[in-house]
């Protein structure tokens, strides 16, 4: 018998919105055109890209009548009967990172996933983990995390929730984590009710193909076979690798990107290699700057929170002082990426949880409300492909928030 799988800390989220917008981070912002995204933030045709981030009741255009098909795959034993045995020591994580590292930075050309990276003295995050501690790349911080949030934990919103039809407390969510739920199926008439710039046909293919891929593994992993437990991480290690990639890897040494550390460095601290500064004027103090891997703002009410609240349950051992705004660079900003690969991985258990638990059509897919009924918590499905306002989600390539990011992304993910 397996042993039972951890329900992991409880998550807090967000004590004050004061001049946060719900995801004002919704990143992927660039010099770059492509690399522009924040729901406020103007696209590839210079029009704006959708509104300020705030949940929004007026429906998204829909080109063709919803459709109601079955669910997308079996649904997981709740976290407490799941196939796992999260006290085995995390042997797979290793070979996750090696093919994260091969496969994506040779897709782009680059080795920014793999160059081993050095340890500065500024990088308290980057202390926390044993079993990084001799592993420095990218990719390694990465591939941890992703292993780290395949298991369940509670994820709130606390302050906000209520905007997206969650209770205040957490005592009654339902737990996610990277494969706790299977994937929503991906249609032109789901994207029309989720997103607001729904791709063509060829993006969507791609998109469908990800959650048949996560949805078999899943239905493998839970039929007992470990083998697939490890291929759907490295699907997922695959995809955060790529996202990484399209958020700040491909501009991390521009020019613009030296002068804007420059500018914001606190005193002794030096823009790491590989570490992105972008400055984006037309955001909000709370998120002008952002900082990393997955482009995140040292700013304690803006993105960051919720990963910070989680990072010190998970690992009170190593928490992080809310600090001051140069505290926080050091943090978001060290030359490791650790903290800033882990909030990227659990930026996507946090719209997951809004999905399961939200009792707002509009904070959900449609096929977890057949009828006008909604389903169980347990019973539903999952998607990336969320407007930020709508499911509180980060990352602008997941929205497809210039028109083509999303179809950037996935070409990565299925070279």
């Amino acid at each position: 018998m397996r042993k039972l799988l951890i329900l992991m800390t409880f998550v807090g989220l967000l004590p004050f919105i004061a001049g946060c917008n719900p995801e004002d981070c919704s990143s992927e912002n660039s010099d770059n055109p492509d690399q522009k995204c924040d729901v406020s933030d103007t696209g590839q045709d210079g029009q704006p890209d959708g509104e300020d981030g705030e949940p929004d009741d007026s429906p998204p255009t829909v080109n063709e009548p919803p459709t109601v098909g079955e669910d997308p795959a079996p649904v997981e034993p709740p976290p407490s009967q799941a196939p796992t045995d999260p006290s085995e020591p995390l042997k797979s994580w290793i070979a996750i990172a090696d093919n994260i590292a091969d496969f994506v930075d040779r897709i782009n050309n680059s080795d920014k996933l793999s160059v081993q990276r050095t340890q500065e003295l500024f990088s308290r995050g980057d202390t926390c983990h044993e079993d990084l501690s001799t592993s420095n790349r990218f990719a390694d911080a990465i591939a941890f995390f992703v292993t780290e949030l395949s298991s369940a934990q509670k994820v709130q919103l606390q302050g906000i929730a209520s905007l997206y039809g969650m209770s205040s407390s957490d005592s009654s969510y339902y737990p996610v984590s990277l494969i706790s739920h299977p994937l929503c199926r991906v249609t032109k008439s789901s994207l029309g009710q989720t997103i607001k710039k729904v791709p063509g046909s060829t993006t969507i293919a791609m998109a469908q193909k990800f959650a048949d891929d996560h949805n078999r593994l899943r239905r493998e992993y839970l039929d007992g076979s470990d083998q697939s437990r490890e291929e759907l991480q490295n699907l997922w290690g695959k995809f955060f690798g790529c996202l990484a990639y399209k958020e700040s890897l491909s501009t991390s040494e521009t020019s613009s990107s030296q002068r804007t550390a420059s500018k914001y460095a606190p005193s002794g601290y030096r823009k790491p290699a590989g570490v992105k500064f972008y400055d984006d004027p037309a955001q909000s103090e709370a998120s002008r700057l952002n900082i990393g891997l997955f482009q995140f703002t040292p700013n304690y009410s803006g993105n960051i929170n919720p990963c910070f609240k989680q990072w010190n349950r998970d690992y009170p051992s190593c928490s992080l002082p809310r600090g001051n705004r140069s505290d926080m660079i050091r943090v978001v900003g060290s030359s490791l990426q650790h903290f800033n690969a882990y909030c990227g991985v659990h930026k996507l258990l946090q719209t997951f949880s809004v999905q399961v638990n939200s009792s707002k059509s509009r904070n959900t897919h449609p096929d977890n409300r057949p009828g006008g009924s909604f389903k169980n918590s347990s019973s539903r499905c999952v998607t990336p492909h969320f407007y930020a306002g709508w499911a509180y989600n980060h990352f602008g390539p997941l929205q497809n928030s210039t028109g083509s990011n999303l179809s950037k992304l996935l070409k990565c993910v299925y070279d």
